[in-house]
Formats: structure tokens, sequence, C-alpha cells
């Protein structure tokens, strides 16, 4: 199981074609249990790694792109 903190803006991708983008006031937390075969990446992950935004990104994550980040990520 991946545990996740996101906050307002910050994103994640599932596989190649899902997407999830954070919008609120406060960080939020997320528990997602999938097989280990499919990706899930944190957007700044992603974006290290020399893959692009996702287009559908809308908000302060599209101005902010690239700007680190100090949610946490821990996977058990």
């Amino acid at each position: 199981m991946l545990s996740l903190q996101l906050k307002d803006g910050e994103y994640l991708t599932i596989g190649e074609d899902i997407v999830i983008q954070v919008f609120t006031t406060s960080a939020i937390r997320m528990s997602i249990q999938a097989p280990k075969e499919l990706p899930i990446l944190r957007g700044e992950v992603r974006e290290r790694s020399g893959k692009e935004q996702p287009a559908c990104l809308r908000g302060e994550r599209r101005k902010n792109a690239g700007t680190a980040s100090n949610s946490t990520v821990s996977s058990s």
C-alpha cells in the first residue's frame, strides 16, 4: 500500500492514463492499493524523470511547474 500526502495543486499519475490533482486549502492524505505492475508517480517524480506535465492540469500546479515540495511519500 502506498500512502501519500498531497498539497493544493499537486498531482499524481496512475499508469499512463489516470491523473489525480488536488484542489483544497489544506493537505490531504490518501492510501492507494494497486498491483505493483501499475506505476503510481507523484507529479514531481514524473517530471524529474523527464516526462511532461499532463495537459489536463490546471491552477497553481501549472503555474509553479518544477517547484520543490515538502510533502512526504511512504510505502508499506
